[in-house]
């Protein structure tokens, strides 16, 4: 017989247990659910020169990763410094031109990349744009001015200085030829001076040097020729070819340097000498060469420049300065019978102290000086001037205020109801010439005065003997100038 129990029984079993696993959270079912990551931000560098010249082109590249994903965009920018117009400024590589500027400037640029879920990243570069080296330009300068002045008037320089690329930094005037002056505000655009006052119409050239603000400069050039206050070179040159005679055998008898260069200033200087012996005379001594020789001729070959430049009362004032008594007073006697008053300076005891002798001639008797008019460049009064004159003549002390520049004396007035006036110019030292350097030596040889070994070492020194103009002692030995 079956047993109808037992099939029942086992799926009461099963159920139960069904029921069971079911009550205890059991379940055969598969979980789906899913834990989120996270994104992660990409990495960017940029890579580019630090410094750059001007006007040159920069590129700036970049790299970029995403460690979970991808770059999605670049964009680049500039943070500061002179602006410009960046080239590809989405892309990984960009570049831009660097502007031209006058100082060193840094700009500041910056990339920002983007990735595929949004994050971001950046980095910046510095770049240094050096200044351009751009040629400067140099600055204009035009002086305005008069071109031709009286003795002791006020003289006023302008100027007009630009600059096109800057701004005019400097001024300064100086003085290139003729006789020294002093030029007030030499470090201004506008300058003057007092024209000096002279025997003789003389040209003086002065430069303004203008510079800008980065070292660049211009110069202009002016000439001014100052009028003659008194016209008395005829009186000179005759006066003065009386005197060289004097000179000459002074010279002849001593071998006084200062006689044999004060011969030549003159002869080279004087416009005209009435006397073929004595210019004879005079070029034996001032060279080796025929005396036969014609004087324009010898002195194209043999007078500088400078030497040109003693003409009137400064050739006087050297050769009175070695004559005789005899030959001074000759001279002085001379110069009045022209214009009544003479004046000429003899050095005294200090090198820049000056005598001025006012001789009335030698045929008048004492006179009175009235409305006394003196002017003076580069000296000053140390004793008082003299209301009377007397034929025996009178000296008043005069010294330098700058010992080295050349100084002028002029008096004016009324005497014996007549109008009277006499100047005189003192040059400062003057070049000797190696010519008459030589000259000196050999006829100091030729004479006995040195011997030859003493020439020998005389000329390797660059040295002269000087022997007194009085009696031809020996006094000492001087640097050839």
């Amino acid at each position: 017989m079956y047993n109808l129990k037992k099939p029942f029984q086992f799926s009461f079993i099963t159920v139960t247990l069904v029921a069971l696993l079911s009550a205890c959270g059991g379940s055969s079912s598969t979980d789906t659910s899913v834990k989120k990551i996270e994104n992660r931000q990409p990495n960017v560098v940029i890579s580019g020169v630090t410094e750059i010249e001007s006007g040159a082109e920069v590129y700036m590249t970049s790299s970029a990763t995403d460690s979970d994903g991808t770059v999605a965009s670049y964009q680049w920018s500039q943070k500061s410094g002179y602006a410009v117009t960046i080239r590809d400024k989405n892309q990984a590589n960009a570049s831009f031109t660097a502007p031209v500027l006058d100082a060193d400037t840094t700009l500041e640029f910056e990339l920002l990349v983007t990735d595929d879920k949004g994050a971001t990243a950046k980095d910046t570069l510095n770049v240094k744009v050096k200044r351009a080296e751009v040629e400067n330009q140099l600055p204009n300068v035009v002086i305005t001015t008069v071109t031709e002045i009286e003795s002791g008037s006020e003289v006023y320089m302008t100027s007009s200085a630009t600059d096109p690329d800057g701004t005019i930094a400097s001024y300064q005037w100086s003085q290139k030829s003729g006789y020294g002056v002093t030029i007030r505000d030499k470090n201004q655009a506008n300058a003057s001076f007092t024209a000096p006052v002279l025997d003789a119409d003389t040209t003086l050239e002065f430069e303004l040097l203008v510079s800008d603000n980065q070292g660049g400069e211009a110069k202009d050039i002016v000439s001014i020729k100052v009028k003659s206050a008194v016209q008395a070179s005829n009186h000179y040159d005759s006066c003065n070819a009386q005197l060289a005679p004097n000179v000459l055998n002074i010279y002849n008898d001593t071998l006084n340097f200062s006689s044999l260069s004060a011969l030549k200033k003159w002869f080279c200087s004087a416009s005209e000498i009435n006397n073929s012996n004595l210019t004879k005379q005079v070029i034996s001594v001032l060279s080796a060469e025929s005396n036969e020789q014609d004087i324009e001729l010898w002195k194209t070959t043999h007078c500088t420049e400078h030497d040109k430049g003693f003409g009137d009362s400064m050739s006087a004032n050297l050769l009175l300065e070695v004559a005789d008594d005899d030959a001074i007073a000759g001279w002085s006697n001379c110069i009045t019978q022209e214009q009544m008053l003479s004046c000429y300076t003899l050095e005294q005891e200090s090198p820049n102290s000056y005598g001025l002798n006012l001789n009335y001639g030698l045929k008048h008797g004492s006179s009175r000086l009235i409305n006394v008019d003196i002017v003076t460049t580069n000296l000053i009064a140390i004793g008082t001037i003299p209301d009377t004159l007397a034929s025996a003549g009178k000296a008043i002390l005069f010294k330098k205020d700058d010992a080295s520049n050349d100084a002028h004396f002029e008096l004016s007035g009324t005497l014996d109801n007549e109008n009277v006036s006499c100047s005189y110019t003192v040059k400062n030292a003057y070049p000797f010439g190696a010519e008459l350097c030589e000259l000196q030596r050999l006829s100091a040889l030729e004479q006995g005065k040195i011997s030859q070994r003493d020439y020998t070492e005389l000329k390797y020194r660059n040295m002269i003997p000087d022997f007194n103009h009085r009696d031809g002692s020996f006094g000492s030995y001087r640097l050839c100038e």
